[in-house]
C-alpha cells in the first residue's frame, strides 16, 4: 500500500497507479496488476485518497493445467530450445519438458517480489508491505496503521507528531536489521486548503447576510441536491453546482457571484479573503 504525499491532487494519484500498474505489468512473472485510489462510501474502509492499493497476481513457475499438474511441451535438445509452431505457440508433447515461466534468477516468490518493490520505486511515493487483500484491511482496522508493525505518536500538536514521527523514521532506517524502504512515517501535515473567510464589514455594506454568502459558497463549489430523477425503476440525484474550470483555482473562485438585495451581482473576492492553508490529510485519535 504505497502512498503519495498528502497535498497529492486526485489527478497526481491517479497518474502513479498508472505509471505503478505499468511498471508491474512489465515484470514477466505478473499475470495481472489491478489498482485502486480512494476507497468506497463507507466509515470501515480507512483508506484516503493518497494510499494505493494493487492487486497483483504472480504467474505459476510452470505452465499447468486445469488441475495443477505440469504440462509437458515439445523440446529439442540440439538447439537446447522448446519448439513452436507457426502461430509462435508451444506444441505439447507428453515426452517433452514442462516449461518454466519465470527467469533463471527467480527462485521463489520473494523474488518476485523484490521486482516489485525495485518497479514500484517512483519519485514521491513510499514503499509498502506485502499483504493478502483481507489481510491489509485488517491490519489498518486493528491496528490503524498501514503495516502490522508501527509507532503510534502522541502529543500536543499536529506539528509536533509530525515533527517527531520524522525523526523516529530517520533513526529506525539506521537500525541493523530494518529494511529501510519499510520505514514509513505519516505525512500528517502538508494537504493545502482553501480557507474562505467573511468580511463582515464588506457584506454589511453591500446588505448582504452570512447565510447567503453561505449558501452560494456551498452550491458553486460543493453541490447542492435539488431534485431526483427517475429512470424507470432507479433514481438518481441531480446536484448543481459550477463547472470544475470554475472552480478548481482560487482565482476562479474569487470570481463567483454572489447576488444583493438591489439584483446586483458581487463577486466572492469583494466579499471575503481567500487563502490556502496547511492542514492534516486525516486526524487520527485515540483515548
Amino acid at each position: 500500500m504505497p502512498t503519495t504525499m498528502p497535498h497529492a491532487s486526485i489527478g497526481e494519484c491517479l497518474d502513479v497507479l498508472q505509471k505503478q500498474d505499468m511498471a508491474f505489468q512489465s515484470i514477466p512473472e505478473i499475470e495481472s496488476v489491478v489498482g485502486k485510489i480512494g476507497r468506497v462510501e463507507s466509515p470501515l474502509d480507512p483508506a484516503p485518497i493518497s494510499m494505493v492499493e494493487t492487486v497483483i497476481n504472480y504467474k505459476p513457475e510452470y505452465i499447468t493445467d486445469k488441475d495443477g499438474r505440469r504440462v509437458r511441451f515439445r523440446y529439442d535438445k540440439k538447439t537446447a530450445e522448446f519448439v513452436r509452431d507457426e502461430k509462435g505457440e508451444l506444441i505439447p508433447d507428453s515426452r517433452g519438458r514442462s516449461y518454466r515461466q519465470w527467469r533463471d534468477h527467480i527462485r521463489s516468490p520473494d523474488d518476485i517480489w523484490d521486482e516489485i518493490v525495485k518497479a514500484g520505486q517512483i519519485p514521491g511515493t513510499t514503499s509498502a508491505p506485502k499483504l493478502q487483500p483481507i489481510a491489509a484491511r485488517m491490519v489498518m482496522l486493528q491496528s490503524g496503521m498501514r503495516a502490522p508493525m508501527g509507532v503510534k505518536v502522541k502529543g500536543p500538536d499536529l506539528d509536533t507528531i509530525d515533527r517527531v514521527g520524522l525523526e523516529i523514521e530517520r533513526f529506525l532506517k539506521e537500525v541493523p536489521g530494518v529494511e529501510p524502504l519499510a520505514v514509513i512515517a505519516d505525512r500528517i501535515v502538508g494537504k493545502p486548503y482553501i480557507e474562505i473567510d467573511i468580511n463582515r464589514e464588506a457584506i454589511a455594506r453591500y446588505g448582504v447576510s452570512i447565510r447567503q454568502v453561505q449558501d452560494v459558497i456551498e452550491v458553486a463549489i460543493g453541490g447542492r441536491r435539488i431534485t431526483t430523477t427517475v429512470e424507470g425503476r432507479e433514481r438518481y440525484p441531480v446536484r448543481v453546482r459550477y463547472m470544475r474550470e470554475l472552480r478548481d483555482q482560487i482565482e476562479t473562485l474569487g470570481k463567483i457571484l454572489v447576488p444583493a438585495a438591489d439584483g446586483s451581482q458581487i463577486p466572492l473576492i469583494q466579499l471575503t479573503q481567500l487563502r490556502y492553508v496547511r492542514g492534516p490529510q486525516a486526524i487520527k485519535s485515540e483515548d
